[in-house]
């Protein structure tokens, strides 16, 4: 039970103005924590609607004050507000915003800067444990943009806010929700790109969509439309970039260029490019060891002899899981290419699924686990190559087992090939070609009989056996 001492002190004086009196309560609680109360008034229904905590803490409407004063309500400070500099607010402040620690803001109007490089600009010292974020709100910013390590960009949207210019990446930074008109460039750094549409119309870093430039260049790149490029969607060189659920269409030279490098490029829809899907080159000696996987690489300029994914020089690249459809060829291997081509559907090609020209440089082609079908369309077109499912030619001698190689020489492709080897010169080398099933192969010089391609257990779709 709390302890009420009152105390009245009179004081009378024989004063000309008259008689003073002054008098004093105090109300002492039993300690000084949150434990204890000084002074708890209620209402007539027995809630609380006052206390004094004897820590110091003031709650009206509330139990548990959080701090010295806490009301549950609404405050009327008829004459203001004053804070600890002496300023006495008595109006709402309806000025430029202020930033949340490490984090500008860019508008039109009412952020705290008008363009996203004044932004850039005024962040102080960014480093890993100082990191700044640049809030960027719908509209056109008619800017380039060179970017600062550890200062992120997000954009209000890829449908809302729109760089008018190319962007110059930086390191450990994030460039996330724009429309860039004019591409992304990765000089020498690894930035992470997502969710943007990428365009370049202009012969900046060579038209390119994204152009990663070595030494030590090796961005994530996920979540964004790259379309409508003069160049590549995307170019990489000696990098080992990650490019993960990309949409690349109508890029005027392909989707995706590999340059001496062995980046990941998985689960991207690489469609309607004009000359290639992907195009994989590799100097001799410097081998090019690219992962291709789980990808949709369809209809690249098919009225022009494009190509689902080519390579040169000396690459090494796995190509596996990927739909490969309504491309001239689907997949072509020039001289000293080797790669591991494996469980792909390459199917409704105009001319051709595979054509390979490689007898590798350390080791042999392998084709292994694929549906190759519907690969010869009517009439050919002006540009196609020979057509076959399988088409094999020069010093080239790789190595085909478990295909399903049918359906390439249906109506009306009557008389066109499953597998055509025919165009092998010399001796050799040859094909092994093992445990697969199609029905028409062409052997140059050869009969219905076993020709010189290695191999056994091959069947028709109608479980005929038939000689490689």
């Amino acid at each position: 039970m709390k302890a009420i001492f009152i105390r009245q002190v009179a004081i009378l004086a024989s004063l000309a103005i008259g008689t003073v009196s002054v008098a004093q309560v105090e109300i002492k609680g039993s300690g000084s924590t949150a434990a204890t109360t000084t002074l708890v008034t209620k209402n007539g229904s027995n809630d609380t609607s006052m206390l004094i905590r004897d820590d110091g803490r003031i709650g009206m409407g509330v139990t548990n004050p959080m701090t010295k004063l806490d009301i549950s309500g609404v405050v009327n400070a008829r004459n203001g507000v004053r804070y600890p500099d002496g300023l006495t607010q008595t109006i709402a402040y309806t000025g430029v915003p202020i930033p949340v620690a490490n984090t500008f803001t860019v508008a039109a109007f009412g952020g705290n800067f008008t363009t996203i490089s004044a932004a850039i600009t005024a962040c102080v010292a960014p480093g890993p444990a100082n990191r700044y974020l640049i809030e960027v709100m719908p509209g056109t910013y008619a800017e380039n943009v060179v970017c600062v390590n550890y200062v992120n960009l997000r954009g209000a949207g890829k449908y809302a806010a729109t760089i008018q210019g190319f962007v110059l990446a930086a390191d450990n930074m994030v460039i996330e929700g724009f429309n860039i008109t004019g591409g992304i460039q990765c000089v020498a750094v690894s930035p992470t790109i997502l969710h943007n549409i990428i365009t370049n119309t202009t012969t900046i870093a060579l038209g390119d969509g994204i152009n990663i430039i070595p030494p030590m260049s090796n961005p994530w790149i996920m979540e964004n439309e790259i379309t409508g490029c003069l160049g590549f969607g995307i170019r990489i060189v000696n990098s080992q970039a990650w490019i993960i659920a990309n949409k690349l269409n109508m890029n005027a030279m392909g989707g995706i260029l590999v340059d001496q490098s062995s980046p990941t490029i998985s689960n991207n829809i690489i469609d309607n490019n004009i000359m290639y899907g992907i195009s994989i080159l590799g100097p001799i000696g410097m081998p090019t060891m690219a992962t291709i996987s789980d990808n949709v690489i369809s209809n690249t300029g098919y009225m022009a002899g494009g190509i689902g994914i080519n390579m040169a020089g000396t690459v090494e690249p796995m190509i596996i899981s990927n739909d490969i459809r309504t491309n001239e060829t689907g997949i072509f291997i020039s001289l000293n290419a080797q790669p591991s081509i494996i469980g792909n559907n390459i199917n409704n090609n105009y001319a051709a699924g595979i054509r390979c020209l490689s007898a590798g440089t350390t080791k042999r082609v392998v084709i292994t686990g694929n549906h190759i079908h519907s690969n010869i369309h009517f009439p050919l077109l002006p540009a196609a190559g020979p057509p076959a499912g399988i088409w094999l030619a020069g010093p080239c001698n790789p190595i085909i087992t478990l295909n399903n190689i049918s359906q390439n020489n249906v109506p009306p492709a009557i008389g066109f090939p499953d597998i055509n080897y025919s165009g092998i010169a010399g001796a050799g080398p040859f094909p092994t070609i093992s445990s697969n099933i199609y029905d028409m192969i062409l052997r140059f010089g050869f009969g219905p009989g076993p020709g010189p391609a290695g191999g056994m257990y091959n069947s028709t779709t109608l479980g005929v056996a038939i000689f490689p």
